[in-house]
């Protein structure tokens, strides 16, 4: 009987969200025995029904909850038995549960700990939260041309491309920690990996913009793109989370809003959205990044390509270095706290190497 690529690989997956179900789904396909570990009441990607059917194949399930003690146990118990562990909590959040890479490694030594968040386990942005689009806005990839509003991807390529990213950095891990023993901690970061795609790329071409400030506004009144009073753009991404919207309301001046569910608000999304576009419309971009931002409101600043190459998160991160001819590079998207990956390295001539001499 033909065996599947990853045949006894064991991984426990305990993400709640797109990246961390798309990378253990891609080990899944090929074979992988992946046991989702859901909190009590289940995953919160449930109820969307075709979503998580499509990302949550051939998987199992159990259900813990790590904030009890019996149940933590069980959950390291387990660990010792798996090459892998998935999260996708905001940093820290693993290791206030008890279930860092520490915890996990002192359980497993060789176990490859993968964890998934939006700017990174550090760095100045490491605690901003979000959704697609503001990686997306951060990382530069949504620069408008000729004054025009930026568009964003319709794709939601910051989640799908960090779940392919971390699948692949996984598996490199395993193959380092069979030969070696040692185990890894892999730190993916959305706004990095969309970064290092957009960093590469030329002048942006005017054909490929569109000609609307758009951006999801069926569904949900605070996601997507909001010109402020500076002529600038701001991406919201306040999705189902009741606790940013009231936060964003008391701070836009509409605490008559506050309170309204997730199928209020996608009742009178038109009306809504009308007026934080109004209220934002009135603030500056600098103004509304520091009020928001210390509410914790997942909001970012449109960046182009140049502000991104510029920002000191990237560079604290280390996507973005120097390369041994002096100028700026690419590093790999993701970060490996016991085997790093190396530093970019000078392309080859043409020809530099031959099959035969």
């Amino acid at each position: 009987m033909t065996q599947n690529l990853l045949d006894g690989l064991r991984v426990l997956d305990l993400s709640l969200w797109q990246p961390g179900h798309y990378a253990t789904q891609l080990l899944a396909d090929l074979g992988a025995d992946v046991l989702k570990v859901e909190p009590p009441g289940g995953d919160r990607m449930r109820p969307l029904a075709d979503r998580f059917a499509n990302f949550n194949g051939r998987k199992r399930s159990v259900a813990l909850d790590l904030k009890d003690e019996r149940d933590r146990a069980v959950l390291l118990e387990l660990v010792g038995g798996v090459e892998v562990v998935v999260e996708n909590y905001r940093p820290g959040v693993a290791a206030r549960l008890g279930v860092g890479f520490d915890r996990l490694r002192s359980a497993n030594p060789a176990v490859v700990l993968c964890s998934i968040s939006g700017f990174g386990q550090d760095g100045p942005l490491a605690t901003a939260t979000g959704h697609d689009a503001n990686y997306q806005a951060y990382a530069g990839a949504m620069t408008a041309v000729d004054a025009g509003p930026p568009v964003p991807s319709a794709l939601l390529v910051g989640d799908q491309g960090s779940g392919l990213v971390a699948a692949f950095a996984i598996l490199a891990a395993v193959l380092c920690a069979r030969r070696t023993g040692e185990g890894e901690h892999i730190d993916v970061s959305m706004a990095d990996l969309l970064a290092t795609w957009v960093a590469p790329l030329g002048p942006v071409d005017p054909r490929r913009e569109a000609a609307s400030a758009g951006g999801p506004d069926g569904a949900a009144p605070a996601m997507g793109l909001f010109a402020t009073a500076d002529q600038r753009w701001v991406v919201l991404g306040v999705f189902s989370e009741d606790h940013f919207w009231a936060a964003l309301c008391q701070e836009l001046g509409l605490e008559r809003h506050v309170g309204l569910s997730m199928a209020e608000r996608t009742a009178g999304a038109v009306w809504l959205r009308a007026e934080v576009s109004a209220a934002i419309a009135g603030r500056t971009q600098e103004d509304l990044l520091d009020s928001l931002g210390r509410r914790a409101v997942p909001i970012a600043p449109v960046l182009t390509r140049g502000q991104m190459l510029e920002h000191p998160h990237f560079h604290q991160r280390g996507v973005l270095t120097v390369g041994p001819d002096g100028y700026l590079m690419v590093a790999h998207p993701v970060r490996y706290a016991v085997h790093p990956a190396l530093p970019p390295g000078a392309a080859p001539a043409l020809p530099e190497y031959r099959l035969s001499e």
